[in-house]
């Protein structure tokens, strides 16, 4: 046996080491690349077979090439990767903000100090509950899941886990979030709405109701964006929200289908023309709805100071009713344009800013068969040139049937023609008498 060193370990045989603390540490390849680990063993023969045990998994793909990295460290790094791809243009800076603001708020204050390849699918399925008890939406903690398991796939991806242990949840614990609860506001509701919002947030507030903006577009509009003379709002931004060391900020949206035109009603524009009379800044890029310093306005606190002191004041939130959110206001514009004014799905999906024509048919179907119904579904088909096709098939049998309909009105008593001594039916083929010929003579030719 070799003399162990008092600074370094000292090779015992091939590939086992004994460490100056009297530990026994193996070496073995992992995806071409010597690495030591660290067994539990006090002799040379129960070393030399923990390391078969683990050459053993090194060759199933079992084996980890960095098991002390904590889920911190390797969110840290997946984190990094995705702020190259956004400053590369690659993926938006909305995303990454969501991401990371799931990541502080609910995932690495349970699972950061953990080491990453101890992390088992049983303790992911308990966190699930966990934020289910917390009164988390089933959508909130779906979308949750989503940066979870983007760093372990980035983990397995680079070696450091064999396997994504979100991908072995039984499908009972994973999340099934239903169709998402939507509250339309009436005439009424709105006008009490309005009335009982405070006069400093009451713009804003109607600019949401009236264009169907999301929260975040609203509260990065500049003055800019609203043209008077053409009557339109250009929405070319969102408001990221603040964090440490950066403030709230204008950044583009999501997709492109955001950048859109919104109808400025007259109404709104006479109401924001007053709103920026009483403004100090009213510059083209400054903010519609800005503080005293020229500021924008925080989510959080339109939120609280505004949204919903308005809403308990206005009474549109008693007791067993769908909690009203400010994104219920853009779904009440929605339903404004499908119901009232009849637009195709096609411009409520370019008005509302959506990805594609799919989400507004699946957010608001039952908008849209409400509108077909409201407009006499049967009485559009009948007219249509689809219907017509078969009308025409048709016509000659039932322009018969009337004129003999209008026959047998004008008789009353009248029998059937069918049914009147000596009469032949139309229908059935004449039978002609058969000629008799004379008898002819015998021996005639």
């Amino acid at each position: 046996m070799a003399t162990t060193s008092p600074w370094r370990r000292a090779r015992v045989e091939r590939g086992v080491y004994l460490q100056p603390n009297g530990k026994y540490t193996v070496c073995v390849r992992i995806g071409g690349k010597p690495r030591f680990r660290t067994v539990a063993a006090l002799t040379v023969a129960e070393a030399r077979r923990e390391r078969a045990l683990l050459i053993a998994a090194a060759r199933s793909g079992e084996l980890v090439l960095t098991p002390s990295l904590t889920f911190a460290e390797v969110a840290a790094r997946w984190l990094a990767d995705f702020e190259a791809k956004v400053a590369a243009g690659v993926r938006r800076e909305r995303t990454l903000e969501i991401y990371r603001n799931q990541l502080q708020r609910h995932l690495l204050p349970r699972l950061g100090r953990r080491r990453l390849h101890l992390i088992t699918t049983d303790e992911l399925a308990e966190l699930i509950k966990d934020l289910q008890a917390q009164g988390l939406a089933p959508w909130t903690v779906r979308g949750i899941m989503v940066p979870l398991g983007c760093v372990f796939g980035y983990a397995v991806r680079r070696g450091h886990l064999v396997q994504n242990p979100l991908r072995r949840l039984e499908p009972d614990e994973r999340p099934h979030p239903g169709p998402r609860e939507q509250r339309v506001l009436t005439q009424d509701e709105l006008r009490r709405l309005l009335a009982a919002c405070p006069t400093r947030y009451r713009p804003l507030l109607a600019t949401a109701i009236y264009t169907g903006m999301r929260f975040s577009e609203v509260l990065a509009l500049g003055w800019q964006d609203v043209d008077f003379a053409a009557g339109v709002i250009h929405v070319r931004h969102q408001l990221a929200r603040a964090r440490t060391g950066r403030p709230a900020h204008r950044m583009p949206p999501k997709t492109r289908a955001a950048l859109r035109e919104i109808p400025l009603l007259p109404q709104l524009a006479a109401l924001l023309r007053q709103h920026k009379a009483s403004c100090r800044f009213t510059a083209g890029p400054d903010y519609v709805f800005a503080t005293r310093t020229g500021t924008p306005l925080l989510h959080r606190n339109v939120a609280r100071r505004a949204f919903t002191r308005a809403v308990t004041d206005a009474g549109l939130q008693p007791d067993g009713t769908t909690r009203l959110r400010f994104h219920d206001l853009r779904h009440t514009y929605a339903s404004h344009l499908i119901v009232d004014v009849r637009l195709d799905v096609a411009q409520v999906s370019r008005i509302l800013g959506h990805a594609r024509t799919s989400i507004t048919l699946d957010t608001y179907t039952h908008l849209f068969e409400q509108a077909a119904h409201g407009a006499d579904l049967r009485t559009q088909l009948a007219r249509s040139e689809f219907a017509a096709i078969l009308g025409r098939m048709l016509e000659p049998r039932l322009l018969a049937d009337d004129h003999l309909r209008s026959t047998r009105a004008s008789r009353p008593g009248a029998a059937h023609p069918s049914r009147i001594s000596g009469a032949r039916s139309t229908c059935r083929p004449q039978r002609r008498p058969v000629p008799v010929r004379p008898a002819q003579k015998p021996g005639a030719q």
